[in-house]
């Protein structure tokens, strides 16, 4: 990771995956109320048994199949990326452990209290405004890797709770823990190994700054099921083979699953939750560290299109893996 010092301003690059979900079925915008063929389940959608599939009517006809989501009738939409722009306010800043903690500690000293509020008052205003705020700790390359991962991690936290503990939204703040992974010294001398403990705290401006890439549901899963099929396989495959690189050198990745409202709210979270993993994993085969994914199970709480259509319906179950930052 090239980081500069304190106060460096840097700015996302983004990627576009120009790849498209081919979708020869038709589809439609029929309400919840009209949905020839089909059983109206008690929330006003379409019946479904416990395998998913839409349960029919005793009239039910071929030229029925129109609704998007049953038999086999998909939304006819692209899976696709977005290429983030500057907003001008990402910073980053690197925080050397040694005038923080004690040593083999993640307990902040006096002074790293006062050094920290010290960096913490030159990004106060980009603190107050950003989408995420990433803390990441680092260590040398010296002892047990499991070990200085551990120890990574507990420091970044530790300098979470303090920029908790002065005002910052806690929703906004992620903690990555990388250990020795990313030295941006030699850890052949003392001072490169100094140099290499630290702490980083990089702050990401709005969500239309990031790289989004965003999946329908129906490419990747089985209905109601975080299973993916055989197309599902191939779509992040070829993904994530073409977006390698820049997945690889991200900051840090959020894997968000949503999913439409009907039905239970919380089987809806646990399904958006068990998507947004699946993915994860998938990311993680492909060569992406684990340390720098974090899954988010959203639910049906941010809608893309009206929940009134099947159409609609269709758009908001969805998987976006959103890339925070690659630093130049």
């Amino acid at each position: 990771m090239d980081v500069k010092k304190a106060g460096i301003q840097f700015y996302i690059t983004g990627f576009i995956v120009p790849i498209l979900l081919a979708a020869s079925a038709a589809y439609a915008g029929t309400d919840r109320e009209t949905a020839p063929g089909y059983v109206t389940g008690s929330d006003g959608g379409i019946a479904r048994s416990s395998s998913g599939t839409c349960v029919r009517t005793s009239d039910w006809e071929p030229k029925n199949a129109v609704i998007v989501g049953c038999d086999d009738v998909i939304l006819k939409a692209p899976v696709t990326s977005k290429k983030g722009g500057s907003t001008g306010m990402n910073v980053a800043i690197v925080i050397p452990a040694a005038s923080m903690f004690a040593f083999d500690s993640d307990k902040l000293t006096a002074e790293g209290t006062k050094s920290l509020e010290t960096y913490r008052a030159k990004i106060t205003p980009e603190l107050a405004q950003a989408y995420a705020v990433v803390i990441v700790g680092h260590t040398d390359s010296t002892g047990d890797a499991k070990y200085n991962i551990g120890l990574s991690k507990r420091r970044a936290a530790t300098v979470r709770d303090f920029l908790i503990g002065t005002g910052t939204q806690a929703s906004k703040l992620r903690v990555i823990g990388l250990g020795a992974k990313e030295p941006i010294a030699s850890n052949d001398t003392d001072a490169g190994r100094a140099t290499n403990r630290r702490v980083e705290v990089i702050v990401f401006g709005e969500a239309r700054a990031l790289d989004v890439m965003k999946f329908p549901s129906v490419a990747l899963f089985t209905p109601w099921s975080s299973k993916l099929t055989i197309r599902g396989k191939k779509v992040l495959a070829k993904n994530q083979m073409e977006g390698r690189e820049k997945l690889t050198r991200a900051v840090y990745i959020e894997v968000i699953g949503h999913t439409d409202d009907v039905g239970d709210r919380q089987k809806n979270q646990e399904l958006s939750e068990a998507r947004a993993k699946t993915v994860r994993d998938s990311l993680i085969q492909a060569g992406v560290d684990p340390a720098k994914i974090m899954t988010v199970g959203a639910g049906g709480s941010h809608p893309i299109a009206s929940n009134q259509t099947e159409e609609g319906r269709e758009q908001n179950r969805r998987v976006e893996v959103m890339v925070l930052g690659r630093l130049k």
